[in-house]
């Protein structure tokens, strides 16, 4: 029998609980399970929290475990996310002219912009909360969420420097959407011409006790977004299930942690560095062979539209979570990760510096200062495999817009195929040596051509293709 828990009365006896309330929840661990550590994971308000399990009672050979978990609403600073103000840039930064200089830049090279603004909280610096907590009658007071009684109010995650604003506010909707000057708007149109935004903390926005806004905040931002600049991108962060929160007219995709990064780095890593909250789950990283992590990584793909798998940022990391080299150990590692970042569905995103092979074991390691003046930081190799990659990905309409087939999979190896009606790119991916893989029914396998990694294809006369059995590898074929 394995670990047990589900919302029937035998495991959660309060069945009709009220926001507020605090319940016991159980989980019943069988003597053979071999399990010593519980946590269970709620989502208030949007957000995932543990709440570490304590031993209760002994039954038989089933050790039964309790938490008190508080009843909220289910998913329906230097970060610089404590904003002072949405409509100028912190002159240390270099004032609003240098953001327009910025901008100028970059479409200069013929590349794309994004801003990054948080739409779940201010910092308790800004001008809306000053003038909120200066005074009880001001119109600022009905964009946050304070207690009538005592004057406190709701923040991110009980970080009182972040207070959390309320988008039952038409006050709010207006300033940050609607109105011609508003926050969204601003920054979208010239001199700055911003290519459209990532949200921080899109998965708690609106979402506070009873209220559930979420998916109104995110059509609200997608409609006014796109009136400005109808070619703009509106990217969602969001760390677990993020299924629920697309193809509903809101965020065209989100940042792909749980259907991309985890399962990924999951069956990549390698090396024996404690990790213990990789992705802010305790526990560590738990390996798995390529078949749980291509169940994984289709699971969540089929709950969502193809044009919000295609449009979410896959990523191996980024400023909240451990280095993709660190994960998976070394380079030879790192470039099968970087492989299928350029290669499966979606928006390939690259923390800056993973390029350089950088490393760190959670995200607050991993915001060290790019080395620009150190040089001896950077590998050269990985720079070079990410380069090639990127461009393979920029240069070739299958892996940008072509269908997804998978063709094999082992404990070790994945092959899939990428496919137009006038191209098929064959995909081999290793993270260890093995048998070599046999292939039958593949098109246009005699006349292949590599176009990464630099490994032949071998046709036998029965009609198969035997793929290359060295490992750990990374392979891209175009299939004549």
């Amino acid at each position: 029998m394995l670990p047990h828990h589900d919302g029937s009365g035998l495991y959660v006896p309060d069945q009709a609980p009220g926001l507020g309330d605090t319940v016991d929840v159980f989980v019943r661990v069988p003597a053979t399970a071999g399990v010593d550590r519980v946590h269970v994971r709620t989502t208030p308000d949007g957000e995932p929290r543990f709440v570490e399990v304590r031993p209760d009672r002994r039954v038989g050979d089933e050790t039964w475990w309790r938490a008190r978990v508080g009843v909220r609403n289910p998913v329906t600073t230097y970060h610089r996310y404590d904003a002072s103000a949405f409509d100028r840039v912190d002159p240390l930064l270099g004032g609003d002219a240098a953001l327009a200089r910025l901008a100028d830049a970059v479409h200069a090279r013929g590349w794309r912009l994004l801003g990054d603004v948080t739409s779940n909280h201010t910092g308790d610096g800004h001008d809306w909360f000053v003038a909120a907590t200066a005074d009880g009658s001001a119109p600022e007071r009905e964009l946050y969420y304070f207690d009538p009684a005592g004057g406190d109010y709701e923040s991110w995650n009980g970080v009182k420097t972040l207070p959390k604003l309320n988008w039952a506010s038409a006050e709010l909707r207006r300033r940050f959407a609607g109105a011609a000057d508003s926050v969204v708007r601003r920054w979208l149109r010239p001199p700055y011409g911003l290519d459209g935004w990532r949200v921080d903390v899109a998965n708690m926005t609106g979402r506070r006790g009873a209220d559930a806004y979420t998916h109104e905040v995110a059509a609200l931002l997608r409609a006014v977004v796109t009136e400005v600049r109808a070619d703009a991108l509106l990217m969602a962060e969001h760390g677990h299930d993020h299924t629920g929160d697309l193809d509903r007219g809101g965020w065209h995709g989100t940042m792909n942690y749980t259907g991309f990064t985890d399962p990924l780095l999951r069956w990549l890593r390698a090396g024996d560095r404690p990790l213990p909250t990789f992705l802010g789950t305790p526990g560590g990283i738990r390996r798995q062979g390529a078949d749980a992590m291509l169940a994984t990584m289709a699971a969540y793909r089929s709950l969502v539209s193809w044009r919000a798998c295609a449009h979410s940022w896959q990523l191996l990391g980024s400023h909240d979570s451990a280095r993709s080299r660190t994960v998976v150990g070394d380079a030879a590692r790192q470039e099968v990760a970087a492989g299928m970042l350029a290669t499966m569905p979606g928006i390939p995103m690259v923390y800056a510096g993973d390029e350089w092979g950088l490393t760190g074991v959670n995200g607050e390691d991993s915001r060290t200062p790019m080395p620009w003046d150190r040089p001896e930081r950077r590998d050269a190799a990985t720079f070079a495999a990410y380069r090639s990659l990127l461009g393979l990905h920029r240069a070739e309409p299958a892996l940008r817009y072509g269908g997804l087939r998978f063709a094999h999979a082992d404990a070790d190896t994945v092959v899939f195929l990428r496919e137009t009606a006038d191209d098929a790119l064959l995909v081999l991916a290793r993270r260890a040596p093995g048998r070599p893989v046999r292939l039958a029914g593949l098109p246009g396998t005699g006349d292949a051509t590599n176009l990464y990694g630099g490994a032949a294809l071998r046709p036998a006369s029965d009609g198969t293709v035997e793929l290359p059995a060295d490992g750990p590898t990374f392979q891209v074929w175009r299939l004549s």
